[in-house]
């Protein structure tokens, strides 16, 4: 075999979904910052999203799983593999591992795979929960997540995990606002996801509701799509709000954006690192969310940018907006304080050169089938 220390390695990319997420929009990031420096082709199950034509764009093949068939994705999967003939077989999100996993007799690449999603706080119960796939990961050759917690969550339900690399996301952080904020009393809060359960806007409707029916005038915008827009729509009505205000759909320049409102609201269920809250900081605005451990993290920073609540309480979540829906000056110092810790902590091409070296670290690694 010839050397590959002359040239970039060469990766496939393993993608479950192209949509409007915070995993997706990780993948952009990063998929644009290390087009230049790693050889990028995809595999990817569903080829529909937003985010679509920008992999597209950055990737030197292109590969779809096809129907919902699992010997015939691992099929495909195989012919990919034997098309680009990776150094590594990158999974960027979790529950497609099983292709890989499945054909490593066949293709003998080194296997690394993100831990994204992967648990889920349960509102009834409070108790996690895991999606079937994480039990295929004692496979792989390494994982990467962008929070201990996780780690230490799946080892502790049990999870058999090989060498695992913290790799927090890449954030950029776009030009401070110049434009004067407006004067009429409003406080914006904003929301940023997927328009799925797990990111329990609901929640963040009920409090906006009741803020509005207390004397509190408030304004609320979730920026996103996804296949609970029907439900969502339909509660926003029932509650007074108009359903296109408050669900525009996804939203390409999310930073622009952001700065446009006042206070972001993440009412999630579930989180690895919330990249919306982070994105929601390097805007300059303060952040009120859920207590889930990566949430409370961030709310344990000096600072004082990240209020939390506990799951679904709306008295909680009010209690915790309350400092910033009666004061701008509060809400901007959180601000300052929030976008300063993201510009320190959170760069893109930090990110991006943790992962080339586990790129490297891997790319000469065969293992004999069994």
């Amino acid at each position: 075999m010839a050397s590959t220390a002359h040239r970039p390695p060469r990766v496939l990319l393993v993608v479950g979904t192209l949509g409007g997420g915070g995993a997706e929009r990780q993948l952009s990031l990063f998929a644009a910052g290390v087009r230049d420096r790693a050889a990028l082709h995809a595999f990817v199950l569903d080829p529909t999203g937003p985010h679509a034509d920008g992999l597209r764009a950055v990737t030197r093949s292109w590969h779809e799983a096809g129907p919902r068939l699992r010997l015939r994705r691992a099929a495909r999967f195989v012919a990919a593999a034997a098309a680009v003939r990776p150094d590594v077989v990158h999974c960027w999100h979790t529950f497609p591992v099983v292709y890989p996993t499945l054909t490593r007799p066949l293709h003998r690449r080194p296997l690394v795979v993100n831990l994204r999603g992967d648990l889920t706080r349960d509102a009834t119960t409070g108790l996690a929960r895991m999606h079937p796939a994480t039990r295929w990961l004692r496979f792989a050759d390494a994982c990467v997540s962008n929070t201990e917690h996780s780690v230490e969550a799946l080892r502790g339900a049990g999870v058999r995990l090989p060498t695992s690399e913290i790799i927090p996301n890449g954030i950029v952080v776009p030009p401070a606002r110049t434009a004067p904020r407006r004067g009429d009393g409003v406080v914006r809060l904003v929301g940023v996801g997927t328009l799925k359960d797990l990111k329990n806007w609901p929640w963040l409707l009920r409090v906006a509701a009741k803020l509005r029916d207390s004397g509190t005038p408030v304004q609320v915008r979730v920026l996103g799509e996804g296949p609970g827009r029907p439900a969502l729509t339909a509660l926003a009505a029932s509650l007074g709000f108009d359903p296109e205000a408050v669900f525009p759909g996804f939203v390409d320049d999310v930073p622009a954006a952001l700065q446009q409102a006042d206070v972001l609201v993440h009412p999630s269920r579930t989180e690895g690192q919330p990249n919306a809250v982070l994105e929601g900081l390097a805007a300059g605005l303060p952040a009120v969310t859920t207590d889930l451990p990566p949430c409370q993290a961030l709310a344990d920073e000096p600072g004082g940018f990240v209020r939390t609540a506990p799951l679904d309480d709306d008295d909680a979540m009010i209690a915790a907006l309350r400092p910033w829906l009666d004061g701008a000056a509060a809400r901007q110092r959180a601000g300052k304080a929030g976008r300063a810790w993201v510009a320190k902590h959170l760069g893109v091409e930090r990110m991006v050169e943790r992962y080339l070296a586990v790129y490297e670290r891997l790319r000469s690694k065969r293992r004999p089938s069994s």
